[in-house]
């Protein structure tokens, strides 16, 4: 009976190890923000960095992330800039995924592919930041 037990959990393991868990944030729907960039909010000690975006509906608060990943990638957004983004839609806001800027041909990846941040420390750092 030991063996047989065994034996099942060393067959199913890979399936295990395959099934990535996902943040709570990544039930929510991905949705898509075009537009031009009206405010930036990137300041130390300001809470967490963001961007006001004016699209063809709406202002769409884009929740960005880490400060210190911000200025270790280098970016640099600005009011006026034309912006691309893929995010978390959230109720008044949304949680940036992807941000592109068009112009300074800027790409910023703040999520893996499962949703985790690509700042956090731990078995999600290291992954490929080129998707």
């Amino acid at each position: 009976m030991k063996n047989w037990l065994l034996w099942l959990f060393l067959a199913s393991s890979p399936v295990w190890a395959g099934d990535e868990q996902k943040p709570p944030i990544a039930e929510q729907p991905v949705v898509e923000v075009s537009g031009t960039i009206t405010r930036v909010q990137i300041a130390l000690g300001e809470g967490m960095p963001y961007l006001e975006v004016k699209t063809a509906k709406d202002v769409v608060k884009l929740y960005l992330g880490s400060m210190r990943y911000l200025v270790q990638e280098n970016f640099t957004p600005k009011a006026g800039d034309a912006l691309e983004a893929k995010g978390y839609k959230m109720s008044d806001s949304v949680v940036a995924i992807r941000v592109e800027l068009p112009a300074s041909k800027k790409v910023l990846r703040l999520r893996d592919e499962n949703g985790w941040p690509l700042w956090m420390g731990g078995m999600r750092r290291g992954r490929n930041n080129s998707k």
